[in-house]
């Protein structure tokens, strides 16, 4: 029986591994330390970013680290794949067994996954927030996960019909609610029905079906502050909103929500705890 432990290393072969993670064509080849410099020469210059401002006058770092990693990348292609046409028939050892190749790949793709993260947190300033009640039921379910952008927090930057994640002023929660008037404009609700400086608005997002509660007539007529936002849930029979606490100062807004995920993240709960957590640890937050 031929033993299935002595094999010729296919330089082919070398060169493609380290396409799916830079250095695990070394660990093919039984060389596992340098396999795993490779790993960190590819991998520093995108993390050296971070040491950089992002906001940049001469934008070099942005191009030349980047670029940088694809050549040291490129280099341990051709490296390994040279190593693989010099080399003989070799014995097997344990570092290029198969679980040691998902682990060598598993520790690349978590690296990538947390630069990601730290560059949607630093550049992008976006945010996970999972839906904790049902004040906005009928557009966003509880347990649902939407993107929160933490950058837009001045009433300048909203319109009409944005969703805001906000404090809320009585129980210091995070909630979500949409922003239905601006600074200057006037606000009055009455019979049910949202008017803003006179004209009555359609609220397509509101569901009458569950919103069967009217509030008392002239309960609601208002002028909104400079600086403040006057919000409303959508579940308007069991939230409390500017309806009741009045506008909402620019202090109390977290962000906006620009995308809505679903449920489909709930299971991702505790990654994101973690990340989220280690985020705030590097950047001092």
């Amino acid at each position: 029986m031929q033993d299935l432990s002595v094999k010729q290393r296919s330089p082919a072969i070398t060169a493609g591994m380290n396409i799916l993670a830079p250095g695990l064509g070394f660990y093919y080849l039984g060389q596992a330390r340098e396999a795993w410099l490779w790993l960190i020469l590819v991998m520093l210059p995108w993390f050296a970013l971070f040491l950089f401002p992002w906001q940049l006058k001469t934008p070099w770092p942005v191009l030349v680290l980047p670029l940088l990693s694809v050549l040291v990348w490129l280099l341990g292609m051709l490296l390994s794949w040279q190593r693989a046409r010099a080399q003989g028939p070799m014995i097997q050892r344990d570092s290029q067994r198969w679980q040691q190749y998902m682990l060598f790949w598993l520790v690349f793709s978590c690296l990538c996954l947390f630069w990601l993260a730290l560059a949607v947190n630093v550049k992008f300033q976006l945010s996970l927030h999972q839906v904790t009640d049902n004040s906005m039921a009928g557009s966003i379910n509880k347990h649902d996960w939407v993107l929160i952008a933490t950058d837009k927090r001045r009433p300048q930057s909203f319109q009409r019909g944005d969703i805001v994640l906000l404090i809320h002023p009585e129980t210091n929660r995070e909630v979500l609610q949409r922003v239905v008037a601006l600074p200057g404009e006037q606000v009055t609700v009455h019979g049910g029905g949202l008017f803003i400086n006179g004209q009555w608005q359609s609220e397509y997002y509101v569901d009458d079906l569950q919103n069967q509660q009217r509030i008392p007539e002239g309960a609601v007529a208002t002028t909104v502050p400079e600086n403040q936002l006057f919000v409303l849930a959508d579940n308007r029979d069991h939230s409390h909103d500017s309806r009741y606490w009045g506008a909402l100062p620019s202090d109390r807004i977290v962000g906006k929500q620009v995308y809505r995920l679903g449920d489909k993240l709930l299971s991702l709960k505790e990654l994101n705890s973690f990340v989220q957590g280690l985020i705030r640890e590097l950047t001092g937050d």
